[in-house]
């Protein structure tokens, strides 16, 4: 008995001794990923309660180890950390880099914290920079997701790095003519983007959908037509309009409809689903005769589906041309 409570004493003195060490292991793991969370949350600004439900490890006085693992990351006690509008903050967050020490401000009033210039920063190419310009250029407002494609660029150029920034700044200024991507809108998207969006929705969660309609040959002020019911079948942007595709059961066809002429607000997602991809749109099969010069090339229009181009040598077949089957 004396051997057993002698053993079952031991254990728990081990047990002590892994309690004692894990903390301070487990605090630099913490803030470890405390500085990543902070890097990858950018520009969101983070309260204690949004931290602590992303990292699970502050045990029971989740404050106090916050507030060190700040310190440990800023080496400022919380109360004197900046706010974001603080003036010098640029010359602090400069001074903090220096030091190797993470800029990250404090807002009184919401309680938030966010980090001001990035831990890491990236180097990107010549070519990258380019391609940076032409998406940054390209997608205006109208353009298919540009709200979100501008976000998502400004997430990536706060990464960039002095040189990074510099290689872009010069390719924006370059004299040469810019790549130009074929994306503007031929009419104003703008008041669309919630209807755009929720189009977008309706396929991804296969959603019938009911909407206000106002056809292309009448006047936007007249009486719309709503359409009840419908299922969504295709999104689609091509020559500088959004086109929604959807089949309706009343007419047992699939019909397309801009969505600039589709009322803003009027849609409704209902509670019915139906399976994505499970209906097909018939298709129309063309055969016609092409110059050899653009048949050899395979593919002749990214419009026409299923392409296949045959060449064919024979005395039925005209001089100079080649037939193509699609």
């Amino acid at each position: 008995m004396e051997e057993d409570a002698f053993a079952q004493q031991e254990e728990m003195i081990k047990g002590l001794k892994k309690q004692v060490a894990n903390p301070s292991r487990d605090k630099s793991v913490r803030t470890m990923l405390l500085a990543i969370l902070f890097q990858v949350t950018w520009p969101v600004r983070l309260t204690r309660e949004e931290i602590f439900e992303q990292l699970h490890s502050y045990g029971e006085h989740p404050n106090k180890a916050l507030y060190r693992d700040l310190k440990t990351l800023t080496d400022h006690q919380v109360e004197e950390l900046p706010t974001p509008d603080d003036e010098g903050l640029a010359e602090w967050c400069a001074a903090q880099q220096q030091r190797k020490r993470l800029a990250i401000t404090y807002d009184r009033h919401t309680g938030t914290f966010a980090l001001e210039k990035p831990s890491f920063t990236l180097d990107i190419s010549e070519d990258e920079a380019r391609a940076f310009v032409a998406l940054k250029d390209g997608f205006t407002p109208g353009t298919p997701y540009a709200d979100a494609v501008q976000k998502l660029l400004q997430r990536w150029e706060w990464l960039f790095s002095e040189k990074s920034r510099r290689l872009v700044n010069q390719k924006r200024r370059r004299l040469a003519r810019p790549v130009l991507l074929p994306l503007s809108p031929a009419a104003d998207y703008s008041q669309h983007t919630e209807v755009i969006l929720q189009l977008d929705a309706a396929l991804e969660a296969g959603a019938y959908i009911s909407f206000a309609y106002t056809p292309l040959p009448r006047s936007w002020d007249d009486e719309p037509v709503f359409h009840r019911h419908v299922e969504p079948y295709e999104l689609e942007y091509r020559d500088g309009h959004w086109y929604f595709t959807a089949y309706v059961f009343e007419m047992n066809k699939f019909i397309d409809y801009r969505v600039d002429r589709i009322h803003p607000g009027s849609v409704e997602l209902e509670h019915d689903h139906f399976y994505p991809g499970g209906r097909k749109r018939p298709s129309v099969k063309i055969r016609y005769w092409v110059a050899p010069e653009m048949a050899r090339h395979g593919t002749l229009s990214t419009r026409l589906r299923d392409q296949t181009v045959t060449l064919l040598d024979g005395g039925d077949t005209p001089q100079g041309l080649k037939p193509c089957s699609f």
